[in-house]
């Protein structure tokens, strides 16, 4: 069963309500193993273990706060090996163009593992709304919906 991983960071539990919005949209879709995890808890071994890996972090200066950006970092030890996976991508901001920028950030954190990142990944301006967790679950269904498709 292919499995889908959530990693995020939050301070203020804004960001983990995102993240566990996109859970229950990606839980909606069977045969994918859900997983959802702090940054802090997460090892490179999860990311290994993961067809998916979905990124989420506050915008902090208009970039991924330090834990999540610190995982990203020490995965340099398992470069190359995350090849080929799905990637999607969120946060919680002040203001839509830092979350912009930050999520180009997470993007590129993505990318550089040859992780292919699915749509533009959903933003949330301060704590999210109603319609913006009614985002974060359709983009865990997609995310989800994908990685069924292409099997793990």
């Amino acid at each position: 069963m292919p499995k889908m991983l959530i990693v995020y960071y939050s301070k203020t539990g804004h960001t983990e309500k995102m993240a566990k919005a996109i859970a229950e949209g990606a839980r909606e879709v069977e045969g994918v193993e859900v997983i959802v995890k702090r940054a802090e808890e997460t090892t490179n071994d999860d990311l290994l273990n993961a067809d998916a890996i979905v990124l989420g972090s506050p915008t902090y200066f208009r970039l991924p706060a330090w834990p999540l950006k610190k995982l990203i970092d020490e995965s340099i030890t398992i470069y190359g090996k995350l090849r080929g996976k799905l990637g999607g991508i969120f946060t919680s901001t002040a203001t839509q163009y830092g979350g912009e920028i930050c999520l180009r950030a997470l993007r590129d954190m993505l990318e550089e593992h040859g992780i292919r990142v699915i749509d533009d990944g959903v933003i949330a301006i301060e704590e999210p709304n109603e319609d913006e967790l009614k985002a974060c679950r359709e983009y865990g269904r997609r995310i989800a919906e994908r990685l069924k498709e292409i099997g793990s």
